[in-house]
């Protein structure tokens, strides 16, 4: 008899000190016969709010295990658990628990024992991970100047289109955008201006080009925009219309007028100048190079 009482004296006291809620019910009627401080302190309902409730009378739980289907389930399977799952506190802040509730015998009859961990801090430090392997991710894909995709991210992205439009039988063009006389602009208003045209251009493209199409800082004063399911004579059009709206831009830094900015575009097309990465882009860049060589401010389709 001693025995039994130490026992349960212990338990008692384990009950109280524990540093996770604990919630006791009845595994038949499903309400709630004991709470132990730490839930009432973490919840801030009073001892009388939780006794002989069910437990989705409960405010906190409200949300969550709201049906009788959910107890009914316990009872079956005598095993719940929520890995991350909110309960709302009295005064209406949320808090983030892992909820685990068992089914056992305490002398004939049958209990449900919840353990509630608060993992608020826990989950606020995963989403603190988890965005910062978001914005690594980011950074390792994206020019850091002009947020346009950088050449890596490009050149990945180039094969996985080629593959898609040779699977499909669809078209793909590629142009390779210049800036002319880049090292002009530079030399004459300094580098940050050059920076303030480079990060104009990038508005320009994205302004410009499609949600599917793949625009990217190449390298330099040099642009590289995939255009899926696009034929050679549709990118060329394009092309023009983006020098096009380039000579209209009028930029100022520092209280300086930039004199007109210019574009060298080459073409190049799938499957006319090729069928891998390799073959396209030295298409666009000797495409570029004619460009460039017969007067800048122009767009040159590679011959197939």
């Amino acid at each position: 008899m001693n025995k039994l009482l130490n026992s349960e004296l212990r338990y008692r006291r384990l009950f109280e000190a524990a540093q996770d809620g604990i919630l006791i019910l009845d595994a038949e009627t499903g309400l709630i016969e004991d709470v132990n401080p730490f839930l009432i302190s973490m919840l801030g309902y009073s001892h009388d709010e939780f006794i002989k409730k069910k437990l989705w009378e409960v405010g906190a739980f409200a949300d969550i295990l709201a049906s009788q289907a959910a107890f009914e389930t316990l009872q079956k399977t005598e095993y719940i658990r929520y890995d991350d799952m909110p309960l709302m506190a009295k005064d209406g802040h949320l808090i983030q628990v892992e909820f685990v509730s068992n089914v056992y015998l305490v002398g004939n009859k049958k209990v449900i024992q919840c353990n509630i961990r608060d993992i608020t801090e826990r989950a606020q430090a995963q989403l603190a991970l988890v965005k910062s392997e978001a914005l690594l991710r980011k950074q390792s894909v994206r020019d850091h100047l002009t947020g346009l995709f950088n050449r890596r991210y490009t050149e990945e992205t180039l094969d996985r289109e080629i593959a898609r439009a040779l699977r499909k039988n669809q078209l793909l063009s590629i142009l390779m955008v210049d800036i002319d006389e880049f090292k002009h602009i530079n030399d004459t208003f300094g580098h940050a201006a050059g920076d303030a045209v480079l990060c104009e251009l990038s508005r320009v493209l994205l302004t410009h080009v499609r949600v599917e199409d793949i625009s990217s800082r190449y390298g330099g004063d040099e642009f590289v925009i995939v255009m899926p399911d696009v034929s050679s004579a549709m990118a060329y059009e394009r092309a023009v219309r983006l020098g096009e709206h380039m000579r209209h831009v009028h930029l100022t830094y520092d209280g300086q007028a930039i004199d007109t900015i210019t574009l060298s575009i080459g073409v190049a097309s799938l499957p006319e100048n090729g069928s891998t990465r390799t073959d396209l882009m030295k298409a666009v860049d000797s495409a570029l190079y004619r460009a460039k060589r017969e007067g800048r401010n122009r767009v040159i389709c590679q011959a197939a």
